[in-house]
């Protein structure tokens, strides 16, 4: 629920979860947030989850559970949540009100609760996510023309991701829920930068608060994906990855505008940790930033180099993301 930036899904005194159709903008960061695939996208673009037959509630009783030929399921309130089995998630992402009781004969149930996939429709997350980095990092150093690159990087990159969410009709709810949600403050923080960066370029103080709220958007950016849901994202590869870039991009071409020597052992330390921290998952980011820390260091009598070196970063941060979106690691539905 907190996650939902729309304000979109509710629980109630009986612990019900649902769905309000007419607020859910069809983002699906509720999807990534959800370890048991409970919630699905339906043709209209919005987002759907079993609630119980809350509209058919009789007796104070789910229509499921007067319905159970079986006596299945039962309904009732429960002091202690204890959903902690060896064929679901851990019960502390979620902290479920549904309780599954054990077998009463003891039975080894041998399944796979971790899954991978490729999440869908990403390029304009991708897009967002990496442009609002380059244009933060660009303008910490005042590079030229800062004003004009924070302007335009995040403000089309940020029309480019509006694409992920189903409902563009409802876009604006995007920002309704401020108080949990990153998803909301992220745009929210992003498209105030975007405003001061314009204001900026009639008056250059405001520099200081558009750089601020875009930091606090890159910022908002990082946790949206630390999910415990996702273990894949959770680990500390997100927010190196996501910080290491306003850096990777920026300092070669300060470098090139001041010679500077000590830029470069900056450049090298930044190159460095984002190989310890991803290494496991991606050779290509080592071999790119290996070249890279070569190419740093050439570039200390040939100055040049530098901005080859800056490609091979734009490469590195790209392909690095592109991989973080294509091989997810999630909890979802057991499979034996």
């Amino acid at each position: 629920m907190n996650v939902c930036p729309a304000n979109a899904i509710t629980k109630n005194e009986m612990g019900i979860v649902r769905i309000i159709e007419d607020n859910c903008i069809g983002c699906g960061f509720c999807t990534w947030a959800c370890p048991y695939e409970a919630l699905k996208i339906t043709p209209s673009g919005i987002m759907s989850k079993c609630h119980l037959c809350y509209n058919r509630i009789g007796s104070g009783l789910p229509y499921c559970v007067e319905a159970c030929p079986t006596g299945a399921l039962t309904f009732g309130w429960i002091e202690k949540g204890d959903a902690n089995v060896n064929y679901l998630a851990p019960e502390d992402i979620t902290e479920p009100r549904f309780v599954i009781k054990k077998p009463e004969k003891a039975e080894t149930i041998k399944v796979e609760t971790l899954h991978r996939k490729k999440e869908e429709n990403y390029i304009g997350l991708l897009a967002f996510t990496i442009a609002s980095e380059l244009a933060l990092g660009y303008s910490i150093f005042k590079l030229p023309y800062w004003n004009l690159v924070g302007l335009i990087l995040p403000l089309v990159s940020l029309l480019l991701s509006v694409n992920h969410a189903k409902r563009f009709d409802r876009f604006y709810r995007v920002i309704y829920n401020l108080k949990t949600s990153w998803l909301s403050r992220e745009v929210l923080f992003s498209s105030i930068s975007v405003l001061f960066y314009l204001i900026s370029f009639f008056n250059q103080l405001f520099y200081y608060p558009a750089v601020i709220f875009l930091g606090l958007g890159v910022l908002s950016s990082i946790m949206i994906y630390i999910l415990k849901a996702r273990p894949s994202w959770y680990n500390p590869d997100t927010p190196v990855s996501f910080i290491g870039s306003i850096f990777t991009t920026s300092l070669p071409l300060l470098f090139y505008l001041t010679h500077e020597v000590f830029i470069i052992p900056a450049l090298i330390v930044v190159l460095g940790v984002e190989i310890l921290t991803g290494y496991k998952k991606s050779r290509t980011r080592v071999i790119l930033n290996a070249v890279s820390i070569a190419l740093s260091l050439l570039s200390i009598p040939l100055p040049f180099i530098i901005l080859a070196d800056e490609i091979v970063n734009l490469v590195s941060e790209v392909s690095h993301r592109i991989q973080f979106y294509q091989k997810v690691v999630y909890y979802g539905l057991p499979k034996v």
